[in-house]
């Protein structure tokens, strides 16, 4: 009888692909528009999301990403894929460890 691996998930919030106006304009407008996010009717949800908080703030926001960015690319998954890669040392092959984001990549 083969004995049968585990899974580990490492759930992350998420993060833009780039910190670029466009890239942050997409993760906000996904992030923000989950009914559990803005606990709002779906109507007023995307009137709310869509013509004001992410046409106003991608551009802010992107300024922020900026800074925040690294060489590496995104901080968020850049750790997150460091985690993901000791764990799977640690837990050898006994179980399967995915890295995953809620909203954005991968």
């Amino acid at each position: 009888m083969s004995k049968m691996k585990k899974a580990l998930l490492v759930v992350n919030l998420g993060t833009p692909d780039s910190p670029g106006t466009r890239h942050v304009r997409k993760f906000l407008s996904e992030f923000l528009n989950d009914k559990r996010v803005i606990d709002l009717p779906w109507f007023f949800r995307k009137l709310l999301v869509n013509l004001v908080i992410v046409p106003f703030r991608s551009s802010k926001s992107s300024g922020l990403y900026k800074r925040l960015w690294t060489i590496n690319g995104s901080p968020i998954v850049f750790y997150l894929n460091n985690l993901v890669a000791k764990l799977k040392v640690k837990l050898k092959q006994d179980y399967e460890v995915f890295g995953v984001m809620r909203y954005g990549n991968p």
